[in-house]
């Protein structure tokens, strides 16, 4: 019986063990974590006065996939890099010039709808400090802020008359301080977010609210369209996501 004893204690204690062994390995922490999140969005668009009127955004959304690099021991600062796919409109009245006709700036000219359409994607590069060790407690907060690599890729402008549709075409679209190609300009961000984390996997659901800073408006030169069509575009992100 003590020798049975003897051998049960031993084989309960050797499960034991290796049953820490594996809850330590797997409470390892990643250096590296993947971010998926989706975002609606709110433009904030300033166009030219002189030449619109009665700007107006419509529905936008984000979709974004970062990885997350852990910088210190502590689980408090990190470098987050990805890339973003923005879907964003507008609406606005401006004049519209048929072929060879006089191109009057009158009120009663500016009824036009015009409708703009955008696709683009973006590269942030930002820098996130957690306000508590995410590894050791459930709920923290977090501050971030960075820059974002602009990229338009295509986009689509409608004009139309008391409903009646003018133009519906492929707009090429530039930037009037482009950062090394036409289509290509910057965002400054900053936000802040809170998160609930799983501390056993490293895991984590959020939520965060982000504002981004256009560094130059962009526009298209049509010959039915005024001249300096130019739009400022900032825009708030109120992103909800979890990190593997």
């Amino acid at each position: 019986m003590i020798t049975i004893l003897f051998a049960f204690t031993f084989l309960v204690g050797s499960a034991q063990e290796d049953g820490g062994k594996r809850l330590r390995n797997s409470r390892k922490n990643p250096r590296v974590k993947t971010r998926i999140g989706i975002s609606p969005v709110i433009g904030l668009y300033k166009t030219n006065k002189n030449h619109t009127a009665d700007t107006r955004p419509k529905m936008a959304f984000n979709i974004s996939l970062k990885e997350e690099i852990r910088l210190d021991r502590n689980n408090k600062d990190f470098l987050m890099i990805g890339a973003e796919y923005m879907f964003h409109a507008l609406n606005f009245n401006s004049y519209y010039f048929y072929s060879d006709s006089l191109q009057l700036y009158t009120a009663d000219r500016l009824r036009y709808k015009y409708s703009l359409t955008i696709h683009e994607v973006d590269f942030p590069i930002q820098l996130k400090h957690s306000f508590q060790k995410e590894t050791n407690t459930i709920f923290s907060s977090y501050i971030f802020a960075g820059y974002c690599y602009r990229w338009l890729i295509e986009s689509n402008l409608k004009v139309s008359e008391n409903g009646n549709e003018l133009v519906n075409q492929r707009e090429p679209l530039k930037f009037k301080s482009p950062a090394f190609n036409p289509v290509n300009s910057s965002f400054f961000n900053i936000g802040a977010g809170f998160q609930k984390n799983t501390t056993l996997m490293h895991n984590a659901v959020y939520a965060e609210i982000q504002f981004r800073y256009g560094l130059s408006p962009f526009y298209f030169n049509e010959s039915f369209a005024p001249s300096s069509m130019f739009t400022n575009s900032h825009f708030i992100m109120l992103t909800v996501g979890f990190k593997i």
